[in-house]
């Protein structure tokens, strides 16, 4: 009796894992794409989100960080300031830096 589920048990298992072998995905799990959107397409960021990224990157890097001077102060009063300092060179940028910097502040504050 104890063979007898067991072995059905297996079969049940063999059964279920079958389409999983079947699909040719590679990926060993049957779960289809890699993740990214659907049908495992995998979805690239438009330039402007790449610009994005970027620029809210730098700002946490350079302007938002711990021992920076707007710590916990960047918000929608002193987003002007804080654009006004990138295009006038401050905050120690690169070009294409100050260029993302001031986008994600025009994205994120209206400036």
């Amino acid at each position: 009796m104890k063979g007898l589920i067991i072995s059905a048990a297996v079969a049940a298992l063999s059964i279920a894992s079958a389409p999983a072998l079947a699909s040719g995905s590679g990926s060993g799990g049957g779960g289809g794409g890699g993740g990214f959107g659907s049908g495992g397409n995998i979805s690239r960021p438009s330039p402007e989100e790449r610009l994005e990224r970027r620029g809210r990157s730098q700002v946490r890097k350079r302007i938002t960080c711990k021992k920076c001077e707007y710590h916990k102060r960047l918000n929608n009063q002193t987003a002007a300031t804080v654009a006004q300092k990138v295009a006038n060179g401050g905050f120690d940028l690169k070009d294409k830096d100050r260029t993302a910097v001031l986008y994600f502040l025009r994205q994120r504050y209206g400036v």
